[in-house]
């Protein structure tokens, strides 16, 4: 099986994809990456993605599964379209908060400062690297209900 690319930043990965059209990025466990999904096919993987127009997606019966298992799997998701992290430059005024998923504790990602769940955010910027990972979010768009742990 042929390695997939890395990309170590967001403008890397646009060599690797359509650029007009949403990719789905998602944490892989196996790998410590991020792992950027276009048309069903994963193009590579990223130390760094940043996105634009962004929907947070879980997957009710994969969530279901892990919660059984205990084993996790591949459910939850971010879907938006990749840019240069050099076009979130006018945002860094605004503080972007961290935004967070455990399938333990919450059915949706959800917002660490306000437990808030998150649906939808103009920008996401995501790392990942040996030392650890971190999901940020610029004009977040909020759900309704609040997010409740078990």
């Amino acid at each position: 099986m042929k390695q997939k690319p890395f990309a170590a930043i967001s403008l890397e990965v646009l060599e690797y994809i359509n650029t007009t059209r949403p990719v789905t990025v998602y944490r892989n466990l196996h790998r410590n990456c991020i792992s950027v999904k276009q048309d069903g096919i994963v193009c590579c993987h990223a130390q760094n993605v940043v996105l634009y127009d962004a929907t947070f997606v879980v997957g009710g019966k994969g969530r279901q599964r892990v919660l059984r298992e205990k084993q996790k799997n591949v459910h939850a998701f971010i879907r938006g379209y990749v840019k240069d992290a050099k076009e979130t430059l006018k945002q860094l005024d605004y503080r972007w908060p961290e935004i967070t998923y455990n399938p333990y504790t919450c059915e949706h990602f959800k917002c660490v400062d306000n437990d808030k769940y998150v649906s939808r955010a103009q920008w996401v910027d995501l790392y990942i690297d040996s030392l650890g990972s971190s999901t940020v979010a610029h004009n977040i768009a909020y759900k309704e209900q609040l997010c409740l742990t078990r």
